[in-house]
């Protein structure tokens, strides 16, 4: 079996293929781990870490606890969860390099073949197999597969190539940075806080650095604030005009220096076909979330977790495998839709803002926007 992309749901699917005896092979474009802005793993996701093995990795790797989550949500005055109330303890900050590059290691113990820097340039579905051609170092070769898995992400690239349509329910994108300081904070909380324009997001990770986001629709916001090498300035004068983001940052001395912004895709989205002959999509590339959801890492890794099952019980020949993980990630992705159009509706500060007039619209969320039109130039 051949899963293309090595982020948290590629990862997840390997190693649980490779413990049940399956041969995989992850095809990643990217040299390494990279860089990202912080991910937070919520308690909910403790029983599927311990059920891997990784639970008692987190805290040896050296990446931050998270005891809660703090909130301006519906009114001025901040509100907050601790994670003290619940039965399944602390969530973790995680520094997602070390994270996933942990996670490639974990795959391989138990038996997988991992490929970093290596891109697919065609999938062909032969008569007994699949024929995936690869280039890596600037050289190709080819790859037979009897199932494919997408773990591109968002861009869904292997199933678009299929013939699958990228079907969107909001405009949702982030700005997103790193902050410095010599005096970092010391609360782990995340913090969220609604504004005007959208929201904002605070997480302290392991290093003391502070990852911080605003997020907004791609057509609402300034549009210099979208290109990240000129939107410093910009991004630093809408933290200001916050109030609990602004004091975290401004108390403990995070600056401006230094300060590289990127933007992420942030939008409800999923694929019109998950799972077809032969192949399956995984994580983000099968249906992405709001950040604002905590599903975020946590969702990619149950779908890699359960897309795994299912891939190795399809090779083992039980077909009703496909249908089983459709009717759950179909399950899973309407439940997210309504708890996300009631978090929206609790706040009610700016009704006639335009990114709160969207999600106060009673059939916000309920029907795609639209869709891309499928990639089929190296399609079979």
């Amino acid at each position: 079996m051949a899963i293309v992309g090595g982020g948290p749901a590629g990862a997840v699917a390997a190693l649980v293929l490779a413990r049940r005896g399956v041969r995989v092979t992850v095809l990643e474009a990217r040299p390494a781990p990279a860089a990202k802005p912080g991910e937070c793993l919520p308690p909910s996701l403790t029983p599927l870490l311990r059920r891997l093995g990784l639970d008692d990795l987190l805290a040896a790797d050296g990446h931050l606890r998270s005891h809660g989550n703090r909130f301006v949500w519906g009114a001025a005055a901040p509100g907050e969860r601790s994670f003290l109330a619940g039965t399944r303890g602390d969530g973790w900050h995680v520094d997602r390099r070390r994270f996933e590059a942990r996670l490639a290691e974990q795959a391989c113990a138990a038996g997988a073949e991992w490929r970093w820097g290596c891109r697919v340039v065609r999938c062909v579905r032969g008569e007994a197999a699949w024929r995936l051609e690869i280039e890596a170092g600037g050289r190709r070769q080819e790859l037979a597969a009897a199932l494919v898995a997408d773990a591109t992400g968002r861009p869904a690239r292997l199933a678009r190539r299929l013939g699958a349509r990228r079907l969107r329910y909001d405009r949702l994108v982030g700005v997103a940075g790193l902050l410095a300081s010599a005096t970092p904070a010391a609360d782990s909380y995340t913090l969220v806080e609604a504004t005007p324009e959208g929201w904002w997001y605070t997480a302290l990770l392991a290093d003391g650095r502070l990852a911080a986001a605003v997020f907004g629709d791609g057509d609402l916001l300034p549009r210099p604030l979208l290109h990240p090498a000129s939107a410093a300035d910009l991004w630093w004068r809408l933290l200001g005009a916050t109030s609990a983001t602004r004091e975290r940052v401004a108390g403990h001395g995070y600056r401006q220096a230094d300060l590289v912004l990127q933007v992420v895709p942030a939008e409800s989205s999923r694929l019109d076909v998950i799972a077809g002959e032969g192949w399956l999509a995984l994580g983000d590339a099968a249906a992405a979330y709001d950040p604002l959801s905590s599903h975020g890492i946590g969702s990619a890794m149950g779908s890699g977790f359960y897309g795994g099952q299912a891939a190795a019980d399809l090779l083992a020949g039980r077909d009703e495998a496909r249908p089983a993980y459709l009717e759950l990630m179909q399950n899973a992705y309407g439940a997210y839709l309504d708890l996300q159009r009631r978090c929206y509706a609790q706040e009610r500060r700016w009704p006639e803002a335009p990114f709160w007039r969207r999600r106060h619209d009673p059939a916000y969320c309920l029907a795609p926007l639209g869709g891309d039109p499928p990639d089929r130039a190296q399609a079979s």
